[in-house]
């Protein structure tokens, strides 16, 4: 059956700007589309289609509690028991944390730590054991088990849990449990593998006269939140695999149907969207690696993803027997693409009264705290001094300065100009007013922050530090002189 036309979709990718979009749809283990529209590339005008690979991103987080469910039935973990009783070297910044964290209270996103995104997207850790050693510097912004607040490095943490406790990789294992028993043949959990496979798409930046494609982002240590490369073919089956509660079609059981469920029930809730329409929940769940609410009164669990280049929604309705898969290799503004491909061909299959979709999202485009549609922060504010200097001669400022969750940066002095060297990126620093500098654009996940640096002086007068103002939730990271 036609479950949405092309012409539908192609208008669509031309309002949003985006070069192309993958789509797929099961319904009680049948295939009822499995391909693309527009261009997997720009220049060649390759078309995608259900083979054609890209990064998942956040859809990545599923397949890592997926993981560690099997190895819940395995007897070899439990999402309840403290990681500290598996693991005595586990340490959070805050003692009861470290005392009382679970692996769903890392899956659910309840342990009071905001993102970090700077810290797990640095390019220059190359595994997820320096993840583990900074976790005890990073101070929590809220009560462990207030509030679920969205995070990446948890779910890397609970990945590695897993490494450490198994003496396995996460990506071997991921091979092993996963992707080979359901066929997965064109997945993989390595950056390499687009960098090399055939027939697989470009990712593009959003730029103020069209998208312009950017390199397959490196996120191999953080792949158990957002690494894993796949296609429309092989993401149908593993959708299915959910559906179906841990049964292969051929009636192999690969995990408990207990477990599975586990892995889609609710443990907290969850503010969605920032748009209200009648059909849609705005207030949902989080369950572990997967949001919940309903549609229409159609009970749903699902994922977002976006990474630099690509962004990613899974969806399944298990009243329905019905799961979708989209992907579009522009990283923003992806959600409003996705939302409204995704309600019309649900209305299209389920036999819902059509709604406008592609207006009701176009209309909501410019609110703040739009998922997936804000892709700058300013840090820095409007408060300004005119004819300020700073305290000190720049070469005063120069130096070797660290924190020990966010590693060690230098500053050096070229010319007149101050630059930093942080994270594998070297990026000038400018002068505001007074003491105060600033980055305009710091790479933090999909996020370009313009982020303030607050000079301080011992009591010398002598330039000791500085604070850095990199995230909205929590204060300034506290850079020491060393």
């Amino acid at each position: 059956m036609e479950v949405i036309s092309r012409e539908y979709v192609e208008k669509e990718l031309a309002r949003y700007r985006t070069p192309g979009m993958g789509v797929g749809v099961i319904k009680d283990g049948e295939v009822l589309f499995a391909g693309g529209f527009g261009y997997k590339d720009l220049e060649t005008k390759e078309p995608i289609d259900a083979d054609t690979m890209w990064g998942i991103a956040s859809c990545s987080k599923s397949f890592t509690a997926t993981l560690v469910g099997m190895l819940v039935d395995d007897g070899v973990l439990d999402f309840d028991r403290p990681v500290k009783d598996y693991l005595p070297d586990f340490k959070m910044y805050d003692a009861f944390a470290t005392a009382e964290c679970t692996l769903r209270d890392m899956f659910c996103h309840r342990t009071g730590l905001a993102g970090y995104d700077a810290v797990w997207s640095d390019v220059t850790i190359t595994d997820r054991e320096e993840l583990w050693k900074r976790l005890q510097y990073l101070r929590p912004n809220l009560p462990f088990r207030y509030k679920a607040q969205y995070n990446n490095y948890m779910v890397d943490i609970a990945a590695h849990v897993a490494e450490k406790v198994t003496g396995r990789s996460w990506d071997d294992m991921v091979e092993e449990r996963i992707f080979k028993p359901l066929g997965m043949t064109r997945s993989s959990t390595l950056v390499k593998y687009l960098d090399e496979s055939e027939n697989v798409a470009s990712s593009y930046w959003p730029g103020p006269d069209g998208p312009f494609k950017v390199p397959h982002w490196n996120s191999d240590v953080s792949a158990p939140a957002g690494g894993i490369n796949s296609t429309i073919n092989d993401m149908l089956k593993y959708l299915d695999f959910h559906l179906k509660r841990g049964v292969l079609p051929d009636g192999t059981r690969l995990m408990s149907e207990e477990t599975m469920r586990d892995l889609h029930m609710q443990n907290v809730r969850y503010t969605l969207w920032p748009w209200r329409f009648k059909e849609v929940s705005p207030i949902g769940g989080y369950a572990m690696g997967w949001y919940n609410d309903n549609y229409r009164g159609e009970p749903m669990y699902w994922h977002l993803g976006e990474i630099e280049g690509f962004g990613t929604l899974q969806c399944c309705l298990p009243n329905s027997q019905m799961g979708i898969i989209l992907y579009n290799n522009l990283q923003c503004p992806d959600i409003l693409i996705q939302c409204s491909v995704l309600y019309t061909i649900i209305d299209k299959v389920l036999g819902f009264e059509p709604v406008d979709w592609s207006e009701r999202m176009w209309s909501v485009k410019d609110i703040k705290g739009n998922m997936h549609g804000d892709w700058k922060l300013d840090l820095l504010g409007d408060e300004f001094v005119a004819g300020t200097t700073p305290s000190h001669d720049l070469a005063d400022y120069v130096g070797t300065y660290a924190e020990p969750g966010h590693g060690q940066l230098e500053i050096d002095l070229a010319g007149d100009k101050l630059l930093m060297t942080w994270r594998g990126v070297t990026q000038e620093i400018l002068h505001h007013h007074y003491d105060v500098f600033h980055i305009p654009e710091v790479k933090m996940d999909t996020l370009l922050v313009n982020a303030p640096i607050y000079f301080h002086t011992d009591v010398k007068g002598d330039i000791c530090g500085f604070g850095f103002k990199l995230y909205d939730e929590v204060g300034p990271i506290e850079f020491v002189r060393i």
